[in-house]
């Protein structure tokens, strides 16, 4: 009963690490999800040089607050990876390199680390031991060859008149001689034997120990799995709602088929911020044929650059998942036909700056300063990445690039806007994208039902507008 309380409170652990993930900032979260991809294929190594990229961007930052919740998630089994094969392969200059890691980042040491550094400590001390006692054991043997051979040089050097005068008392001297050394030899022998069953006692401990944590990393496993499948299938659910919902919409409403409203008047559409959602909105208007056409090729364009988007930035499914549930949300908080349209194109491509970065900075292992900036500046620099879209529609583009990871209580990224300062499109991504990575598989963590996730986000008012994520909770 106590060890299940132990596994329970390291998932729950795990569990509230999981919502700053949605949080962070896109070149972090890319460093963090390449990390991952490469635990998951097994590469430590990779994985290890991935995630100290993420801590790197945010040195500064980690060194005074401490380390976010979803970077210690992903780091922890890392480390704790590249501990084991620093153990199997006594690689102690690695070893040397996690430690400066982690004397620099102290929160990276949970308690499986702490033990894991200290049996690589007893091993490096044993190893040392072992290397000093070969040695002694070397020179005690070398020192008792050279007395023995100072012994015969002796007894050569005599005349072979004295040796035949002294024959007697030379045999005598020599046998005690070497009685005495062969004693000395027998007394440091039994002394080194019973080091060595001290040592084997502390050993048989250390492995006592080792199979416990075994045992309990085992069961850690099966409940990980067992969340895993039930949550595959809360998933597939969930997938086959939207398709019915898409379908239903489609034949009520004929999607990519309506006008969108002129919301200030001036012809061009802008992503209104204000809190009161549809209360205000005018019915959709109804659209030339050139208007829908338009639209529809819009809509066709937004789709495969948002597959590119998912394609480089390795979310399988993120652009296609993001803006249908920004569609629904639209449409439920009361928002017309057409704007809800042009939501659902603006939220395939809100990350479309990652297509303009350099495959060499994506795909790096470690990244310069420069670099760095580059990664982080790919959400303000957006504008020429939107040429395609008419302008009249531009400015909702811009504000989901630029504004999706803004909070409603002003701490967000890049500009720091609250409350209704804030885009309605981009509190509508922040909202579904949140709730997408809540529920998306991670190697590295279980997944969260709906019902979790939503609670995780309502108990969080100062990051998501609480409207959108109430209609989230009544549609989902």
């Amino acid at each position: 009963m106590l060890l299940n309380k132990k596994v329970c409170m390291a998932l729950t652990c795990l569990l509230l690490g999981v919502t700053v993930f949605a949080q962070t900032d896109s070149a972090t979260r890319l460093m963090l999800e390449k990390a991952d991809d490469y635990y998951t294929k097994g590469q430590a190594l990779q994985a290890f040089a991935a995630v100290n990229n993420a801590l790197r961007i945010n040195e500064t930052s980690y060194q005074n607050n401490g380390i976010p919740a979803n970077v210690l998630i992903i780091a922890r089994p890392i480390y704790r990876q590249v501990l084991k094969t620093v153990l199997e392969e006594k690689n102690y200059d690695l070893f040397d390199e996690v430690n400066a890691r982690i004397e620099k980042f102290k929160d990276l040491a949970d308690d499986d680390i702490k033990r894991q550094i200290k049996k690589i400590e007893t091993q490096y001390a044993a190893d040392i031991q072992a290397a000093r006692e070969e040695a002694a054991k070397a020179a005690r043997a070398q020192e008792r060859e050279e007395d023995r051979r100072s012994n015969e040089l002796l007894i050569q050097s005599m005349t072979d008149e004295s040796r035949k005068n002294n024959d007697v008392m030379i045999r005598t001297m020599t046998n005690t001689l070497n009685e005495s050394f062969d004693k000395q030899a027998e007394l440091q022998e039994r002394q080194f034997s019973e080091t060595q069953k001290s040592n084997h006692t502390v050993l048989i401990a250390i492995l006592v120990v080792c199979g416990i944590l075994v045992i309990v990393f085992i069961i850690v496993i099966l409940n990980i799995v067992t969340a895993s499948r039930a949550n595959a299938r809360q998933q597939a659910q969930f997938e086959a709602t939207l398709k019915l919902v898409a379908g239903m919409q489609q034949a009520n409403n004929q999607l990519l088929l309506g006008g969108v409203t002129d919301l200030y008047g001036d012809g061009v559409l802008k992503s209104a911020g204000s809190s009161r959602w549809g209360v205000d909105a005018l019915p959709a208007p109804e659209m030339t044929d050139s208007e829908k056409a338009e639209l529809k090729e819009l809509a066709i364009a937004c789709e495969d650059k948002g597959a590119k988007i998912d394609q480089i930035s390795r979310r399988k499914n993120n652009s296609k998942n993001v803006s249908e549930l920004v569609f629904k949300l639209a449409q439920n908080l009361g928002l017309n036909q057409n704007t809800a349209m042009v939501y659902f194109c603006a939220a395939m491509v809100y990350d479309i700056g990652f297509l303009s970065m350099p495959e060499v900075i994506l795909n790096a292992e470690n990244l310069t300063d420069d670099q760095l900036n580059q990664l982080r500046g790919h959400l303000s620099n957006c504008e020429k990445s939107f040429e395609f879209v008419p302008e009249k529609y531009r400015q909702i583009f811009i504000d989901a690039a630029k504004y999706h990871n803004e909070n409603m209580d002003g701490t967000g990224y890049p500009s720091g806007l609250k409350d209704d300062d804030i885009p309605q499109i981009a509190r509508l991504i922040h909202v579904a994208e949140s709730y997408n990575a809540l529920i998306s598989r991670r190697s590295y963590r279980a997944i969260r039902d709906k019902e979790s996730a939503i609670e995780e986000m309502k108990a969080q008012p100062g990051l998501y507008d609480p409207a959108v994520v109430a209609v989230l909770d009544a549609i989902v």
